[in-house]
């Protein structure tokens, strides 16, 4: 069993905002080229440009989460960018432990 301590070193360490810096760069890498490449249907551009917003809404307040200590609201920012990653889970750049389970 784990100690208090030990526990909150380790939900830390699994939320690092490096972890999240990363998960999000890897996502931003996905978008940005699609968002770039032009010309694309109205459709597509506002789709992409969503998801685009949705992963930098979800940072911007996992950063939130963690200056409160609201460990299970960060925990639910994490999963929620590791579900959208997995869509690349086969991408060379992913990264195994955003596998969403």
């Amino acid at each position: 069993m784990h100690e208090p301590d030990e526990e909150a070193e380790t939900f830390e360490a699994e939320h690092a905002e490096e972890r999240f810096a990363d998960l999000t760069q890897f996502l931003f890498a996905r978008t940005d080229a699609l968002l770039l490449s032009r010309p694309i249907d109205a459709e597509t551009d506002r789709a992409l440009q969503a998801l685009n917003d949705v992963v930098r809404a979800l940072l911007g307040q996992a950063r939130a989460f963690r200056e409160w200590s609201n460990e299970p609201a960060l925990a639910g920012a994490w999963d929620a960018l590791t579900v959208i990653a997995a869509q690349w889970r086969q991408h060379p750049d992913f990264l195994p432990d955003w596998e969403w389970e």
